[in-house]
């Protein structure tokens, strides 16, 4: 079948072997969807299009980082991925290659070799916008928490360099946590000296938010996607790959402060917080989520789509808290907007919902609260048992706090793609 389309009928038959193309391209589909963060539910329904568009009805077994494929023929192909990855550009002409295929528009040597080359042919943003953009979104978000001009100068610059170095380390294949290990550490060293020179006022949010631009967001949503759709066997390793990024960023920030100054946990501010305007709010949040989406390597061409979600998503939260709401609530309703654009966009243009999703939720995540939980979680543990009951109950308060919180953004993102699904069904049932 090496130089003919896919055979439109089921009596025409596909004899596979291991050297068949059919099993070369579905091999190549398996490694590249898992590895590029596809969710497992997602990623089994569009292995078994495929099969469907071969007249191969296929089983798919997925674990964490592993997918085999097993044909009808007792024939079966493993793929496994060494990391998950978030690249918007490589996932997008994925897919839009499956989608050619199943439709008999491309032939498989072909739709092969343009698999083989796509993490090469894809496209990045170079490493300096990059950098540039992703320290502009990191002042805004530290805007949108209240950080005084000093704070956010110097959050941007770490966050910008801590990109920069993150691109060459990951040019060595660091162990697992190296990276937001690395990154959260130059950013609380830089805020560090400049808490010392007395350049702040918002020594936490200083010390804190370059920490926060490395919530592994998309993980976050796909492990709770899996375990929705009781997919535990990959759920449960996806929010155990979150909660070791947030505790290498945590570190990170501790020893900085620590060395720079002595400190244990993290100091609150000196100034009470300014409250800014709905037009300044909604602004900041495109900006946090454009640098987010192109860390995501967005193109160009998608990228308004995370500012839209970020933008929207942020207005409704100002507003629900404006009107007396509670955080968590206030950000329930948001995450539901967001979830219902992001899914609209995601089956058009073939983008990964996880990605644009969460670049749109980002300026709503508790980083402050979740990394105070961390820190104070260390205060207790060098107390030991004669730990402060104040600080045994501020620390729990800020746990729980930050778990409704996220929970109420991952709940609020997949209620809405789900309410988007459904009616953006129906409507395309009552225009046929």
């Amino acid at each position: 079948m090496s130089d003919t389309y896919i055979s439109s009928e089921p009596e025409a038959g596909v004899r596979l072997n291991h050297e068949s193309d059919e099993l070369r391209f579905i091999q190549r589909v398996a490694r590249l969807l898992l590895q590029y963060n596809m969710r497992t539910a997602s990623l089994r329904e569009r292995l078994e299009e495929i099969g469907h568009a071969l007249w191969l009805p296929l089983q798919v077994q997925v674990g964490y980082r592993t997918v085999t494929v097993y044909t009808p023929d007792g024939l079966h192909v493993h793929a496994q991925a060494p990391e998950f990855r978030i690249n918007i550009a490589v996932s997008a002409e994925v897919n839009r290659t499956i989608d050619k295929v199943c439709a008999r528009q491309m032939l498989l040597p072909e739709a092969i070799k343009l698999l083989d080359e796509v993490e090469q042919s894809a496209g990045r943003h170079s490493r300096w916008t990059l950098s540039l953009m992703f320290g502009l979104a990191a002042g805004a978000l530290a805007w949108l928490l209240a950080a005084d001009w000093g704070g956010m100068a110097v959050i941007s610059a770490s966050s910008a360099l801590g990109m920069l170095v993150r691109q060459e380390m990951h040019k060595h294949h660091p162990v697992l946590f190296a990276l937001p290990f690395v990154a959260a550490l130059i950013g609380s060293l830089m805020g560090g000296v400049v808490i010392l020179l007395g350049w702040t006022q918002t020594p936490g949010i200083c010390l804190i938010v370059p920490a926060l631009m490395l919530v592994p967001g998309p993980h976050l949503i796909n492990g709770l996607y899996d375990m929705l759709e009781n997919n535990m066997q990959t759920g449960i390793p996806r929010l155990g790959l979150s909660a070791g990024i947030l505790v290498a960023a945590a570190m990170g920030i501790f020893l900085g402060g620590w060395l720079t100054l002595g400190m244990t946990t993290v100091p609150p501010s000196t100034v009470a917080a300014q409250p800014i305007s709905l037009w300044l709010d909604i602004v900041l949040a495109g900006v946090a989520a454009c640098g987010f989406g192109a860390f995501y390597n967005a193109p160009w061409r998608v990228l308004w789509t995370s500012i839209a979600c970020g933008m929207v998503g942020h207005g409704i939260r100002y507003l629900c808290l404006a009107n007396g709401m509670p955080l968590e609530i206030a950000t329930l309703f948001a995450c539901v907007a967001i979830g219902f654009m992001a899914i609209r966009w995601v089956s058009s243009m073939r983008i990964p919902f996880a990605a644009v999703a969460f670049a749109g939720a980002v300026p709503m995540m508790p980083g402050v609260l979740m990394f105070r939980s961390i820190g104070g979680a260390m205060d207790i543990a060098l107390a030991g048992a004669g730990a402060p009951l104040v600080l045994v109950a501020g620390t729990l308060a800020n746990i729980f706090k930050s778990a409704f919180v996220v929970g109420s953004m991952g709940m609020g993102l997949l209620a809405g793609a789900w309410l988007g699904s459904l009616v953006f069904s129906l409507l395309t049932k009552v225009r046929t």
